[in-house]
């Protein structure tokens, strides 16, 4: 906890350097911990299978949905939960781009988890149900910051863009501002 909680990564790092003398058992357990992270990182990334998602610190989520994508034959739709940076994030910006691209996205309903939908989730998370489309979409329907399943029924709320209109938000990474 105390290396969770200070202010700073060069603070935590000093922390982590103390652990070799201070909780060998945890410095071994941070070791291996780290290794195998980086181990699988490499492992995804040179397996060449996600090729718009393993980059950065790569994020299981974010493989998930590349590989829930090229599941869908050309008639057919998925869906998933994932946390919103699918969209907004700098690492998931390739992805996210060549969802733009190929017209793919059929809707993205963003959620806070401010009311706990999911109890056990901290209430400041944000996570999205993605619909994705094996053919090609005109216009995808979005919804932000909704707390509770009703507000995908509010028209206020609801709205519809075109690829080249989500381009515009972010014109050189096609993420989303939200």
């Amino acid at each position: 906890p105390q290396i969770a909680t200070a202010p700073n990564k060069s603070a935590r790092q000093k922390l982590i350097n103390a652990l070799i003398n201070s909780n060998p058992s945890l410095n071994t357990a941070f070791n291996e911990a780290k290794h195998a992270a980086e181990a699988v990182s490499k492992f995804v990334r040179e397996s060449k299978r996600y090729i718009l998602t393993a980059v950065g610190d790569v994020n299981t989520y974010a493989l998930f949905a590349e590989h829930f994508r090229n599941l869908i034959s050309s008639i057919g739709r998925t869906g998933i939960i994932l946390p919103t940076g699918i969209a907004t994030d700098d690492t998931t910006k390739y992805f996210f781009g060549d969802l733009i691209d190929k017209k793919s996205i059929v809707s993205l309903l963003d959620f806070e988890n401010r009311e706990a939908i999911f109890p056990g989730v901290h209430r400041a998370y944000k996570f999205s149900l993605l619909t994705l489309s094996g053919t090609p979409v005109n216009k995808s329907e979005f919804v932000f910051f909704a707390t509770r399943p009703e507000h995908l029924k509010d028209v206020q709320r609801r709205f519809s863009l075109a690829p080249h209109e989500i381009a515009l938000f972010n014109p050189n990474s096609h993420t989303m501002s939200v």
